[in-house]
């Protein structure tokens, strides 16, 4: 009739417990102390209370201890009355058939900040990929740029800089959540073999749309850096699905701007990006922390 696990979220200043209720327990109130000091209290006595938010139990002295949670579930989630590298205590007590309460073992924990991030950065992603592969366009003499590269922007340039053309521009259009898995679980923990880590995470596939476009003064060189993007997306395919990028497409079309929109006349291709690609933040759990073996029981508990 314990708290059987204590886990700290990777999010920090959060704690996870999942509870092992003994038979005849209708429901279960779980209090939060910062030392083993349960022992002195007497739940018979004390009453809820809310104060902004946050509930307590208050003794008929006026003391307070924080009641973190009150229910039947059997995985809480306390995120309130933690501080990250503070120990906690905590101690479930049981409402059980005869309206008796009973109280369980006491199990601590010290919420920890362990997060990290596991995702694929679209924007930056392809423009190193596009970037590259026009460094070797100019190598082939297929685009003549002026210093044998195309400087690959992530905003509009400046015109009235002094800015070398062709060059190419990759902005975000939109990110956005487009497939989710139950428990947040999309692409599934996976382990280390060469660090002996695990690494746990939550994330979702996202909907990416970039707008990759070509600047040139010149509409027949436009031409060459249409096809040399077309290229660079095609020889990328296999390196976009390593990095989790699923259902790539692209799209262009010409637009010229002769109309004094700038202080030049452009010839502009305007290519749409879009894929999905994983989004995730979790934590690594070291070669000591790992679940190596588990042992079931069979309960009689419902």
């Amino acid at each position: 009739m314990a708290i059987s696990i204590v886990q700290p979220l990777s999010a920090g200043s959060a704690i996870r417990l999942f509870i092992d209720p003994p038979a005849g327990a209708r429901y279960w109130r779980i209090l939060q102390m910062g030392l083993d000091d349960f022992d002195s209290l007497d739940i018979d006595s004390a009453e809820p209370f809310e104060d902004r938010g946050l509930e307590y139990m208050v003794w008929p002295d006026g003391s307070m201890v924080p009641l973190v949670y009150q229910g039947d579930d059997r995985v809480v989630v306390v995120a309130q009355h933690l501080q990250n590298e503070v120990m906690a205590f905590f101690r479930p007590y049981y409402r059980m058939d005869d309206d008796t309460w009973q109280a369980g073992a006491t199990a601590r924990g010290t919420p920890t900040a362990l997060f990290e991030e596991s995702s694929t950065d679209v924007q930056s992603f392809v423009r190193d990929r596009i970037e590259d592969a026009l460094r070797v366009e100019c190598l082939r003499g297929n685009i003549m740029a002026e210093y044998e590269y195309v400087q690959v922007y992530t905003a509009p340039p400046a015109l009235e800089q002094n800015l070398r053309f062709p060059l190419v521009t990759i902005t975000l259009d939109d990110e956005s959540p487009a497939e989710r898995a139950i428990g947040e679980d999309i692409t599934g923990d996976w382990f280390d073999e060469v660090g002996d880590d695990w690494f746990e995470s939550e994330g979702y596939l996202a909907q990416v749309q970039l707008s990759i476009v070509g600047w040139s003064l010149n509409s027949d060189e436009r031409i060459e850096l249409r096809k040399a993007l077309r290229r660079a997306f095609i020889a990328n395919l296999p390196i976009f699905e390593s990095r989790g990028m699923i259902l790539p497409q692209i799209s262009f079309q010409d637009v010229d701007a002769l109309n004094g929109e700038f202080n030049v006349n452009m010839y502009q291709v305007m290519g749409s990006f879009s894929c999905q690609a994983p989004v995730r933040v979790g934590r690594r759990y070291g070669e000591d922390e790992v679940i190596r073996d588990v042992i079931t029981t069979r309960s009689n508990n419902g």
